[in-house]
Parts: structure tokens; C-alpha cells; sequence
């Protein structure tokens, strides 16, 4: 190993505390400490300083690690130095592959202490430094030819031979270092190795064979064949799962020896070839029957769940002990416990085996759905727990909508079966030191039975008034909004658009949502603002265009068009336009009768999406109408770009009309550049004869409001697909 006081490293990661913290500890080990919060400063410090080593977060802002990774890679003057990446969370096997594919020579996950970067860092530096001599050759043949005749060429021969032979040489070594430095890496007892297709090519037991394994007789052979003799079950069927998903094994089982009880850890991890193919996995057995508990590796597997890898139940509520201890005068936490619903169904008609595959699915699931600093836990069969840290109510309700509506989207399919997954959830707030963690997990359990009992699939909080069963706040709104959906108690209203040119014809119409709530019908005033801060505006959206779409395809309509306002949550959703696409598709008498209304401000904020939208739709026949038209004026221009055949003037300007002359004059330019664009208007808020007769007089097409018309109720059949 080399001497660390000569190393110089830099570190790339955005947390600026953290690293502060690293650096302040790291100055006496190492020569010199650099740091960078994001890439382009990283880039920066390799260019000043060229230190002998980089470690960085792959999750950094603008250009994550693995992309700065190739970019070092890529630079001639930094190819040589050695990167080293880690990430917080989960480690997955792919995330190993792409760190390797970006030339990293560590992919880990993020150091827990400073003794372990001082030790990967010192590793992954000598390992480049023995690559470099090992890397280097001898120069090929003799610059030029030689004048003394046979004896020279004969010469010539002889060094290009003996050239090639080193060379030969040089790359079975190079293997074999391959080989071996990862062996010593583990610093283990027994070393083995397979290719590709899990066959035995290697193993070595030293010169002690502490564990008193055969080493011959193994060629040929696979692993799971000749290990099965020597270890119990867990650690094969371990090694199968994992080998068949190239991750990274690490188990803890016995051997079989009855007179003999040992238990040794079985690790391993795939190597790849130069081309990054997979070539096998190579790994070791140690002895760790001796070992102290707080070995950081035994730690995961005596405390995390060997089928989904989240924490067990005992880990968390260590953890969250910790964390009440820890828990500031000003801190909050919250703590989320959850339980599937309907996950009998699953085990009963498809087995457990299906029922552990569908749990392990779900644990990604929940990983990718929470905070890097948050944790994720199963604490039961079918029960998990989440903390999410340094977090308020209102962040938490986000959080968890967010993971709740992925499971209402989630399908589980097995063997030909489809199932449909629950959940429900319960939420507490932590910010009371003084309670103890069995207190904790009790009241956040009595919010999920609360969740459970009101109907199951749904989010309650502990303290929203659950002993009478009465929600407040946003909390209400959204029982009542995801109640309406699954209940069919939304219902749809249509308010008339008549033409502003002539009185006779056909009207359209603009199509308007309302919720039942007992004899009640509900404004989207009530409700809007809360769907869209917890991101179910598509929800929403896809019941209303589904509805509509039945309505159109029945026959029962009257107008010209129908005009149904799309959110920009909707409008920048692909899941959605394929849904909707598709939808329209199948009903092609249908199309021509539809306008879906983006207001203006969202369209150009998300032009691309806007556009790709509109055309898309626009191929089936579907036309376009730009709401709120005027408050953005300086937009006008933007007019060329989008693909809409209606601009909907701002009621601001409409209402003012008869007695502002700046009204009436932007409502003139505005009806002037439409004309010269072939783009139809239509002004809302037609609220008297007297703006009628004004709007009439500019030339506007159309006219929408009270004066026009009141919204009633359509005639409507409950929508063949609703989800």
C-alpha cells in the first residue's frame, strides 16, 4: 500500500457540511484535500491542481457522477487518475454496471465513516498504481532496420519473438492481478470463481484451509454443486437469486458440518470483461463465527430483510429509538406505517411464491418513491414502516400521495394473472422526544387502522379527529376527491358557446366538472387547488375525458364542439396523450366533436410538451383552444409556434370592455392578429347585453357567459374504462 500522506483527493459532493466534515478529518490523512459541489467546479479543481484521486456522490446536481465520470475518463490529461463513486440508498447491481461502464474503478455505497474512505481510497489507488506498471510495454520493435545483414535479422526475430512471449506473459499476469486483488480486497478465508454460466473456474483455500473445504476436483463443476455439499440452504438459494440479476452477494449461512458448527459469510460479485460483458462472478467464504456484531457487513445482513433488503422490524425500531433521542426542540419527523390491502388475494390464488415476488417488487417500489436520507423498513408479512426525516405534515402528505397514487396505477402480473394492489397508510407526526418507540409504532398503527377501516386504499393522519371520524383541511378534500372517483360522484355540466357573428346554428359548449357531496354539488374552487398540490389533476383529467368521450360516442350531443380543459400536469404527461390518444383512436366519429383548452400560461412554459401534445392529437381530428388569452400579451408572438384553432380571451379584459378603453382596445388587437391568423375567438364572461353587442362589434367568433348561458347538467353514462 502506498503511503496515504502523499495522496492528494478531491472530493465531489453538494452537501456542503458533509464534505466540510469529511475535509476537516481527511487533512491529517492526506496530503492535500480538495472540494467541489457540483461538476463543473469539480472540472475546474482537476485542472488546477490534478490530485491523485477523485471520490464522488453519483447523485450531484446538473451532471450527475457517472456522466463527470466519463467525462474524466474521456479528458487525456485525467484518464489516469482513479474515480471512485458512491451513492446513498440502495445500491442495485445496474448502478454497479453503468459506475464501471463510466470508468470508475469503486462503485459503493456511501461511506458511513472515515476510516472506510481512508481504506478505499488507499485501495483503489495502489491497485492504479500497479495497473500503470503492469500497463506499460516495451517498445514493439527496433526503430529501424538493421544494416549488418542475416545475423541482425535473425536478431530482429528473436527480439520480436521474445517481445511477443513477454506480452503473452504480461496479460496472463494482468488477469491474475485482476483475480487476485479482488480476492485480497475481501480478505477472506476461501476464494472461488465462476464464468458466465456459473461453472467453477478457481478456488483457493490458502495455505491454512481454516475452514477445511476441498480445493480440487472442481473444474466442470457449478457452484451450486459442489458448494451444496458444504453450505446450507439460504446461502445457495441466495447466490441463484443473485446470480441470475448480476447484483452483489452477501449472505450469512452454516456449513452443513454437524461436528463442526461454523458460520461463514458468503460474498461474491460479477466481473466483467474489457468490452464491460459479463464474464462471472468471483468471491470468497469467511469464517465470521467469531466476529464482533458491529462488523459493518454483518450488520446489513443481521439486520435488514433478506428478501427485500429494507431494514427488519428490530433494526428500525433501533433506529427510531435513536432518532427520539436525537430529536431537537424544532425537528419534526414523520413516521408513515403501512399496510398492503389485499395482499391475501395474491397468496391464496397464485402462491408465495408470488406473494414474496410482489413484495420484493414493492420494496424498490417504496425505495424509489422516498427521500435519499429517508428509511424504508418491513416490519411484518405485509406491513412496512417509513421515517422521513427532518420533515413536516404538509411535505409528508406530498410524499406519501406521490407513493400512493403510484400504487393505485401499480398491476402485478404472475403466470398469466393480473392483481391489483392497496395500501393503506397511517401518519404521525413525531415531535415529542418523550414518547418511547413502542408509543410511536402504536399511534402511527392506529392512524393505518383508521386508513383501514374507513374503506382501505386511503392516507389518515393521527390527530385528524379520527375517534369521530372527521378529517379537516386538505385531508378532507382529499377523501372526498379520491371518494367521488371510485364512487362515480364527479358529474359533468356543459355551459353554451354561441356564435358572436349570427344567432342561429348549432352552439358549442364548454364542458364543466362538479362533486356530489351528499345533496351538494361542489365547485372545482373547493377542491382544485388541493388535487393539484398533491399532483392528481391527471386523475381528475382522465375521468373527465373519459366521461366526455362516452357522452360524444352515445350520440346524445348537440353542438358544434365540446371544449374540456386539459392541466399542465396532463398536457407534459406521455402516459396520458398515449391513453388519450389511443382512446380517441378507437372511436374516430368522435375526434372531430372534441377541443381540449390549455390556458396560455401553461402552454408556454411547456412549449415542447405543449406542441407534441397538440399535434398529436390534432392527427385525429381534435382541435385546440388557448385559455386565459391576454394575460401574457407579450406572448402574442408564440401564437406562430402553437398549433390551436380558438383563443379564449381573459375574462379581466371582457368585463372591462364597455368602459375601459385599454379593454377594449387589447380585445380589438387581440380579435385583429387572430383574423390575420385564421385562429377563431371566443370571449368568456359574457355578462350583459351591452358586452355582447361590443364584442359583436370588434368581430369576436364566439361568446361564452351568463348572458349566454348557464351551465347545467349533461345527461352522462357512468365511462366503460375508468382508472
Amino acid at each position: 500500500m502506498y503511503n496515504i500522506n502523499k495522496i492528494s483527493i478531491l472530493l465531489v459532493e453538494d452537501d456542503a457540511d458533509l464534505t466540510q466534515y469529511w475535509a476537516g478529518h481527511l487533512a491529517s490523512r492526506f496530503a492535500h484535500v480538495y472540494r467541489a459541489g457540483h461538476a463543473f467546479e469539480a472540472l475546474e479543481t482537476l485542472h488546477r491542481h490534478a490530485p491523485d484521486i477523485v471520490m464522488m456522490d453519483v447523485g450531484l446536481p446538473e451532471m450527475d457522477g457517472y456522466t463527470l465520470c466519463q467525462e474524466i475518463r474521456d479528458h487525456p490529461d485525467f484518464s489516469h487518475i482513479p474515480v471512485i463513486l458512491y451513492k446513498s440508498g440502495y445500491l442495485s447491481a445496474e448502478d454497479q454496471r453503468h459506475g464501471l461502464r463510466s470508468g470508475a474503478v469503486r462503485v459503493m455505497n456511501k461511506p458511513g465513516s472515515i476510516d472506510e474512505i481512508v481504506e478505499v481510497v488507499q485501495a483503489a489507488y495502489t491497485e492504479q498504481r500497479v495497473k500503470m506498471v503492469v500497463d506499460s510495454e516495451p517498445d514493439s520493435a527496433p526503430a529501424t532496420e538493421p544494416k549488418d545483414g542475416g545475423y541482425a535479422d535473425f536478431l530482429t526475430r528473436q527480439l520480436g519473438e521474445t517481445i511477443n512471449q513477454l506480452k503473452k506473459e504480461q496479460t496472463a499476469l494482468s488477469r491474475a492481478l485482476n483475480r487476485y486483488k479482488d480476492f485480497a480486497y475481501q480478505r477472506s478465508d476461501f476464494f472461488w470463481e465462476t464464468d458466465a454460466n456459473g461453472l467453477l473456474t478457481f478456488l483457493d483455500a490458502g495455505a491454512r484451509n481454516r475452514l477445511g473445504l476441498p480445493e480440487n476436483h472442481y473444474r466442470g463443476v457449478t457452484f451450486i454443486d459442489f458448494f451444496g455439499r458444504f453450505l446450507s440452504a439460504d446461502g445457495l438459494d441466495q447466490f441463484t437469486q443473485v446470480f441470475s440479476r448480476l447484483g452483489v452477494l452477501d449472505v450469512s449461512c452454516k456449513l452443513r458440518d454437524r461436528n463442526n458448527f461454523r458460520i461463514v459469510r458468503l460474498q461474491g460479485k460479477p466481473y466483467y470483461h474489457a468490452d464491460h460483458g459479463f464474464a462471472g462472478y468471483r468471491g470468497s467464504l469467511t469464517d465470521i463465527t467469531d466476529t464482533k456484531l458491529t462488523s459493518e457487513k454483518l450488520y446489513f445482513a443481521a439486520h435488514h430483510d433478506a428478501m427485500t433488503g429494507l431494514l427488519n422490524a428490530q433494526a428500525f425500531k433501533s433506529l427510531l429509538e435513536s432518532e427520539l433521542q436525537m430529536l431537537q426542540q424544532n425537528e419534526r419527523h414523520v413516521l408513515c406505517y403501512l399496510d398492503l390491502d389485499f395482499f391475501k388475494e395474491v397468496n391464496d390464488r397464485a402462491g408465495h411464491r408470488a406473494g414474496d415476488q410482489l413484495l420484493v417488487q414493492l420494496a424498490d417500489l417504496f425505495r424509489r418513491k422516498v427521500r435519499s436520507n429517508d428509511v424504508v423498513a418491513r416490519i411484518g408479512g405485509d406491513e412496512f414502516a417509513i421515517l422521513l426525516r427532518n420533515c413536516n405534515l404538509d411535505q409528508a402528505r406530498r410524499l406519501i400521495q406521490e407513493l400512493h397514487n403510484s400504487i393505485k396505477t401499480f398491476r402485478f402480473y404472475w403466470e398469466g394473472q393480473r392483481f391489483e394492489i392497496g395500501l393503506s397508510i397511517g401518519l404521525l407526526q413525531i415531535e415529542n422526544s418523550k414518547l418511547s418507540v413502542s408509543e410511536v409504532m402504536d399511534l402511527a398503527d392506529q392512524a393505518c387502522y383508521a386508513a383501514k377501516h374507513g374503506g382501505r386504499n386511503q392516507i389518515r393522519v393521527f390527530g385528524d379527529d379520527q375517534t369521530s371520524g372527521k378529517l379537516t383541511g386538505d385531508a378532507l378534500w382529499l377523501e372526498k376527491f379520491h371518494t367521488a372517483v371510485n364512487s362515480d360522484q364527479l358529474c359533468l355540466f356543459q355551459q353554451p358557446i354561441r356564435h358572436g357573428r349570427r344567432d342561429s346554428g348549432s352552439n358549442a359548449y364548454e364542458v364543466l366538472v362538479r362533486m356530489r357531496d351528499g345533496e351538494r354539488l361542489i365547485t372545482p374552487a373547493h377542491f382544485l387547488s388541493v388535487i393539484e398540490r398533491y399532483k392528481l389533476t391527471a386523475i381528475l383529467d382522465r375521468w373527465v375525458v373519459y366521461k366526455l368521450v362516452d357522452y360524444l360516442d352515445s350520440g346524445e350531443f348537440q353542438g358544434e364542439f365540446y371544449s374540456v380543459n386539459i392541466s399542465t400536469a396532463s398536457l407534459c404527461d406521455p402516459e396520458f396523450r398515449q391513453q388519450a390518444y389511443a382512446l380517441l383512436a378507437e372511436r374516430p366519429g368522435v375526434s372531430g366533436k372534441l377541443c381540449f383548452e390549455v390556458t396560455e400560461s401553461s402552454a408556454m412554459e411547456n412549449l415542447d410538451a405543449a406542441i407534441e401534445f397538440m399535434s398529436a392529437m390534432r392527427k385525429l381530428g381534435c382541435r385546440f383552444a388557448l385559455d386565459d388569452f391576454g394575460t401574457g400579451f407579450s406572448s402574442l408572438s408564440h401564437l406562430k409556434n402553437l398549433p390551436v384553432d380558438f383563443v379564449k380571451l381573459d375574462g379581466v379584459f371582457v368585463r372591462g370592455i364597455v368602459t375601459d378603453p385599454v379593454d377594449f382596445g387589447l380585445v380589438e388587437s387581440i380579435q385583429r392578429i387572430a383574423g390575420l391568423m385564421n385562429i377563431q375567438t371566443i370571449a368568456e364572461y359574457v355578462e350583459n347585453a351591452e358586452i355582447a353587442g361590443k364584442l359583436r362589434a370588434i368581430g369576436v367568433d364566439y361568446l361564452q357567459g351568463y348572458h349566454i348561458g348557464h351551465p347545467e347538467m349533461m345527461s352522462q353514462k357512468t365511462p366503460a374504462i375508468m382508472h
